[in-house]
């Protein structure tokens, strides 16, 4: 990452501090060294320490070797770099667009088939539920526990003095992932201890609900995991001869299912269901033999959509590989690019690129009702976040509003006016509504920015455009979700919705729980994956810890 530039700041013990010799060497060459796939590489194999406090050492990167080119060609290697990477970044945000829109036609899916049934032409009626809306005339609607012989909940104390190296499988809410039992991480009781604990051992058909943090995850047992224990977890064991394990878990993975969890689960910062809050939900049910038919309906066709998101996973691994090995090339000599790569016609610093940003985004936006100074902030971390404006090179803290760089925000606005004539206005005087006033040279810095922009330019104009059909809290909890989602991502996490909505309201600022309930935030979500504003983990990340840890 870039550091200030024409000023000063102060390095602590994490960052190792780099000065480019003037005349010599170019910031941006040794940024893309940095990040290359060799000096990481090394870098990761010089580290000392233990667990999440491991560094590099000082003297690793004072001597690692680098073949230095002239100063011109480095700045073509950097522009090049630049221009390649954000294209094969434009391609992975296109695929990862398209697995989000793969996920969102599999719920679809689901939840048409579990509340409406296959027959298009069924009659239809209401089911007298709030959310259910009409089921199949044929249908009836009865609560979990009228369908149940049981709804109990696994051993709920601590764990640390009865795990095992071999015996029992144990299952805990970490293994309940989008209706499956996924047991990778390894933990076992004692065949004692589970016998002491009969109400949680599992039958083939129980269907398990995650009982604290990601609430919404179920999944039915299979033959697999007959036998297994459990931590945590609601256990609902069906009447045979009118429920069936898998319908019930389908229906739990539904919209509708989904709301109904949220909807009776207690805590704000830390959602927890009791076996009390899920007796009473009501269930679409239809004869056995035509839960039998959608169970075999849903599994089919999710596999096919599972196929379709594999392939698009693939695309994005040869897409990561082959983006690395460029800058590895680039960087070493390996690959001339003199003769392609494209400068500018004029030179761009930090600050005049800031401008150009900002008096776009104003010029664009100005006469919306709803624009000001906090939707100007929330654009320009997108611009770098999402539209890959690394020139903007802005350092985002997790303010109340959402991420936020002060200085650059003023350097834009001042820019803005130097450019363009943008005045800044703020009649109730400070900490009250800003606007912004078009000057007398609107547009004078287009021809610039599209030089500056390139290829970037559609996906600029395009954010510009979905922003402002939004309002002010609408603009907050978007870029509030994207950098949550977009540092799980660097991170190396793949989190879920409800993971980046916890991590929103109980791990960005205390204000959150206060403005944003969960499924406003859920709602802001959908919204992202609609309009294409899907992280793919790059770009900065803002200061805070790690997610989800």
């Amino acid at each position: 990452m870039r550091g200030l530039e024409g000023g000063f700041g102060f390095g602590t013990t994490e960052l190792i501090v780099v000065r480019p010799i003037a005349g010599k060497t170019s910031a941006d060459f040794l940024n893309w060294i940095f990040r290359s796939s060799s000096f990481r590489a090394l870098g990761e194999a010089a580290m000392y320490g233990a667990g999440g406090q491991k560094r590099v050492p000082d003297d690793f990167v004072r001597d690692f070797s680098v073949a230095l080119p002239p100063l011109d060609e480095q700045a073509y290697i950097a522009a090049f770099l630049d221009r390649e990477t954000a294209k094969i970044d434009a391609l992975v945000e296109e695929q990862r667009r398209l697995i989000a829109l793969l996920k969102e036609k599999r719920q679809a899916v689901i939840s048409h088939a579990v509340t409406k049934g296959l027959n298009p032409d069924a009659p239809m009626k209401d089911s007298g539920v709030e959310w259910l809306g009409e089921v199949p005339a044929h249908w009836s609607t009865r609560s979990i526990s009228s369908v149940s012989t049981k709804i109990t909940n696994g051993y709920v104390g601590p764990t640390r003095d009865i795990l095992v190296d071999q015996g029992v499988r144990y299952l805990q809410s970490l293994h309940i992932k989008h209706n499956r039992i996924i047991f990778d991480r390894e933990y076992f009781v004692t065949d004692e201890w589970s016998r002491s604990h009969a109400k949680s051992i599992l039958k083939s058909g129980d269907v398990l609900l995650v009982q604290t943090g990601d609430i919404g995850q179920c999944a039915v047992v299979t033959d697999d995991f007959v036998g297994c224990n459990c931590h945590a977890l609601i256990i609902v064991s069906p009447v045979d001869d009118v429920l069936i394990g898998s319908w019930l878990s389908w229906v739990l993975n539904s919209s509708y299912g989904q709301q109904s969890l949220y909807a009776v689960q207690t805590g704000a910062l830390h959602p927890h269901l009791n076996c009390g809050n899920i007796k009473g939900i009501s269930i679409p049910l239809p004869a056995l033999t035509e839960q039998r038919e959608i169970i075999r309906f849903i599994e089919v066709h999710l596999s096919q959509y599972q196929e379709l998101i594999d392939e698009a996973l693939r695309a994005i691994t040869l897409l990561v590989e082959r983006r690395a090995a460029l800058v590895s090339a680039a960087v070493t000599g390996k690959i001339d690019v003199r003769g392609i790569a494209k400068m500018l016609p004029f030179s761009v610093n930090r600050a005049r690129a800031r401008g150009l940003i900002a008096a776009e985004i104003i010029e664009r936006s100005a006469r919306q009702a709803t624009f000001g100074r906090v939707k100007l902030q929330k654009l320009a971390y997108l611009a770098e976040a999402h539209a890959g404006i690394t020139e903007l090179e802005g350092v985002y803290l997790r303010e109340a509003a959402g991420p936020l760089d002060r200085e650059m925000i003023q350097e834009m606005e001042r820019e803005a006016g130097a450019l363009a004539g943008v005045r800044v206005e703020q009649p109730d005087g400070a900490g009250s509504a800003v606007a912004y006033r078009l000057g007398d040279r609107s547009g004078v810095h287009r021809q610039d920015l599209a030089a500056l922009l390139g290829d970037r330019a559609a996906k600029f104009d395009k954010l510009i455009e979905d922003i402002g059909t939004i309002d002010t809290k609408g603009a907050e909890a978007v870029a509030t979700l994207y950098a949550v989602w977009n540092d799980a991502l660097i991170g190396g996490e793949t989190p879920t919705d409800m993971e980046i909505k916890l991590a929103v309201l109980s791990e960005w600022h205390p204000e959150k729980a206060r403005k944003f309930r969960i499924d406003e935030l859920q709602t802001w979500l959908d919204w992202m994956r609609r309009h294409g504003l899907v992280p793919t983990g790059a770009g900065p990340k803002t200061s805070t810890g790690r997610l989800f840890a």
